[in-house]
């Protein structure tokens, strides 16, 4: 009775250990699922974190790169603007001090034909005229000097080699066409070449002088680019607008010379022709004034020699022709860095460019023979002359099973088993060890 009793207890309570043992199990392959999802979740996120890390490294390094490419560009575009800086003082210096000569010679003259003509203050009259033509003299002998012209066509040419050697780099043309492939090379090869034309120019007032604000020009890789912001820019900006303006000051300056032509010429006429008495007193005066006439138009002649306005314009107009020309011809496959007959065109570009500032300082100084060195030289690589090797045959070569052996028995040992000459073996053993011959 007690057994039946207690195998009826066991087939109670066994159904509920085998439900107790079923859930344990789901619950333990359930929460070892859980754990092998969640793992692989993580897994997924940490890679795909990898993966933005290295994108972000990479854009990183990109940028840095950049700004480093326009920092270094940046400092030589520096140099070109404190040059230009440099130019425009010692420029307007040069031309307030014509300006400024012809001005007072002027007014020196006037004031020595006034003091003949005044009743009163003559001694005045007369004194303040030989001032001004001293003042004006002056300023002819020491301020308006060839070396202070010299100068100024010094500085202004260093800044445009600079600026050139700038827009080639952005043009990606020689010697700067390896930018993509070795960009620290061309980078490099740019500070070199215009350190050393900034440093080709001594000026003391390129030490005193800040650059100003105006920034790098962009790229300029491809024709459209290039044609629209270096032969535009000349063609319009500079040698057009240039050149109408120094045209117009041409036609002033002669107006004024032959208006002063004439009134001279008229006063002398006037003084030897008899006239009514009430006209013959204002004839008398008008004649005194002739010598000043003619004083002042000479000195306006000479003003114009020295500016050389008609000169420069043609030029200016020349160059901006050439320039034209150059853009309407401009081949279709030269449409960007590194195509067929891109360097040709920029370096046409270039050249105009340059000769045009050459032809600009001779007008300047009056030197027809001036030649501007203003171009920094291409580094040439310089192939070295393979050493000269001389046969030792005393010298230890190597070692092998029995020791150190010189170059002798290495030499035999060819010649013995390599079938080879005297000769041959030895510029073979050479060649094995150069570093000992």
């Amino acid at each position: 009775m007690r057994l039946s009793s207690i195998a009826v207890q066991c087939l109670l309570v066994f159904p509920s250990l085998v439900a107790a043992v079923t859930v344990s199990s789901i619950v333990a392959r359930g929460g070892s699922t859980t754990t092998r999802t969640d793992n692989n979740s993580n897994s997924l996120g940490a890679n795909l974190g990898h993966d933005i890390i290295k994108e972000k490294n990479a854009k990183a390094n990109t940028a840095t790169d950049d700004r480093y490419v326009e920092r270094i560009l940046q400092s030589q575009w520096e140099k070109h603007r404190r040059w230009a800086l440099v130019a425009q003082k010692r420029k307007l210096k040069v031309e307030t001090g014509r300006i400024l000569k012809l001005a007072l010679i002027s007014v020196g003259a006037v004031a020595q034909v006034a003091s003949t003509q005044l009743v009163k203050n003559k001694s005045t009259a007369s004194m303040f005229g030989g001032a001004c033509i001293a003042v004006g003299t002056y300023i002819k002998n020491q301020v308006l000097t060839e070396e202070e012209t010299a100068k100024m066509v010094q500085s202004f040419a260093t800044s445009q080699a600079i600026k050139t050697e700038v827009y080639k780099f952005r043009a990606q043309v020689t010697p700067y066409n390896q930018f993509k492939s070795k960009p620290d090379e061309a980078l490099n090869l740019l500070r070199k070449r215009c350190t050393t034309i900034s440093d080709s120019t001594k000026d003391e007032k390129f030490y005193m002088t800040r650059q100003d604000s105006r920034p790098a020009p962009g790229w300029l890789d491809t024709a459209e680019d290039y044609i629209e912001k270096r032969i535009d820019v000349m063609v319009n900006n500079v040698y057009q607008q240039r050149g109408r303006l120094l045209e117009r000051r041409s036609a002033f300056c002669h107006n004024c010379e032959n208006a002063l032509l004439t009134l001279s010429a008229a006063a002398s006429i006037t003084s030897t022709t008899q006239l009514p008495a009430a006209i013959q007193n204002a004839v008398t005066i008008l004649s005194g004034w002739g010598g000043a006439f003619t004083t002042i138009s000479a000195a306006l002649a000479h003003h114009v020699a020295k500016e050389k306005f008609s000169d420069i314009a043609v030029k200016y107009f020349e160059a901006a022709n050439k320039l034209q020309g150059v853009k309407d011809g401009w081949p279709s496959r030269a449409s960007m860095a590194g195509a067929p007959e891109w360097e040709k065109q920029v370096n046409k570009s270039e050249d105009i460019i340059l000769s045009t500032l050459e032809e600009w300082a001779k007008a300047k100084t009056g030197d027809e023979d001036l030649h501007l060195e203003k171009s920094a030289p291409t580094p040439v690589p310089v192939k070295k002359e393979p050493k000269k090797m001389v046969w030792k045959p005393d010298v230890i070569c190597g070692t092998d099973e029995s020791g150190f052996y010189p170059a002798s028995d290495r030499m035999q040992w060819l010649m013995d088993n390599a079938n080879m000459t005297e000769t041959d073996a030895q510029n073979k053993v050479m060649a094995e060890f150069p570093e000992i011959f």
